[in-house]
């Protein structure tokens, strides 16, 4: 099986590592967003990448969404990158654009084969698990914000099978990092989706980056309480969900229901050293006044625990404040914490 030709839909943090390393690699890949200074910027001078140990500029092919029409090839691959909200009409737009065999490869967060597999044909998706962090804060320039030997990715099928396209894809992706794949999709998509519940919306609320979050016992103890209720209604629906970045979910159960509390600090704070100090994408998104995915995340939780009778205070509390912060009702700021400890 051989994938040629490329796209990334949605050249946001995410989709502008792809898109960098792929093309500095020498791989056909068309890069297609909707914000006209960054189409331009990556047009004219190319796509910047920061890294923590290198930095480079690429020469790539950037294309804007209402250009897309004059796109004549169909793609292999398009890896869809755009935000969870976007996901559904993104699915639609594209169908054109995909081979008969060709395949989308959603590189989000949240868990959106539940709604684009409907659009897009459910073996026609494959899951792909973003395990780097990057931030894009500028037209043109894209910073990866976790190490280069972090894993950035998991891949998997949807009906869990280990398949030689999921293989050809670990091998495309090999120049962004050392990526694998996974018989266990939805119990990856599981362990990411409890990671962003925890760190990207208490970012959100508060405008604190991941090395602050880590250091406050405060945000700790909220975190456990997330992640207990989460790991709750995975466990709930059969879900075997994978490590949270390295450190079993059975850890992040227990210190929720009472023992291993102190235990999982020590280790939380070990496998933190990797993270870095980024902005979690949340946060990004609140600097740039802009929509968040809090729905998609922490009110997925939500609408899961109700559907099989699991209570999710703490989550449905993040929502609610998120919101807030999204309208300007609240502002953010690590003061905020403090409406979750009265709630929770």
């Amino acid at each position: 099986m051989a994938y040629e030709k490329l796209a990334v839909f949605g050249v946001g943090a995410v989709g502008s590592i792809i898109g960098g390393y792929l093309s500095r690699a020498g791989t056909d890949i068309t890069l297609i967003d909707m914000w006209p200074a960054h189409v331009e910027e990556m047009k004219r001078h190319g796509l910047r990448i920061t890294a923590q140990d290198e930095e480079f500029t690429g020469k790539v092919q950037a294309v804007h969404l209402a250009d897309a029409c004059g796109l004549r090839d169909q793609f292999d691959v398009v890896f869809l990158a755009v935000k969870s909200y976007d996901s559904v009409w993104a699915a639609h737009f594209l169908q054109p654009y995909l081979k008969p065999a060709g395949v989308l490869v959603l590189a989000q967060n949240s868990i959106n084969e539940d709604w684009v597999a409907p659009v897009i044909g459910h073996t026609r998706v494959i899951g792909c698990v973003i395990t780097m962090g990057a931030a894009l804060y500028e037209p043109g320039h894209a910073t990866r914000t976790t190490a280069s030997t972090r894993p950035p990715f998991a891949l998997g099928e949807l009906n869990g099978m280990i398949t030689p396209r999921v293989e050809e894809l670990v091998k495309i992706l090999a120049p962004v990092g050392p990526s694998h794949s996974t018989a266990n999709l939805w119990g990856e998509r599981w362990a990411k989706l409890t990671v962003n519940c925890m760190a990207n919306s208490i970012a959100g609320i508060t405008s604190m980056n991941n090395a602050e979050m880590r250091d406050s016992p405060d945000v700790f103890s909220i975190f456990v309480k997330i992640a207990g209720e989460a790991l709750t209604v995975a466990e709930k629906l059969g879900v075997q969900v994978e490590p949270l970045n390295g450190i079993p979910a059975k850890a992040f159960l227990d210190a929720a229901r009472g023992p291993g509390f102190k235990e999982l600090h020590g280790a939380w704070m070990e496998q933190g050293k990797t993270v870095g100090a980024g902005r979690p994408s949340l946060l990004q998104d609140v600097m740039k006044s802009r929509r968040t995915e809090v729905d998609y995340l922490n009110g997925y939780i939500v609408r899961k625990g109700r559907e099989v009778d699991v209570s999710t205070p703490t989550n449905e509390a993040i929502v609610e404040i998120a919101k807030r912060v999204e309208t300007g009702e609240l502002k953010s700021n690590p003061a905020n914490l403090k409406l979750l400890t009265v709630r929770s």
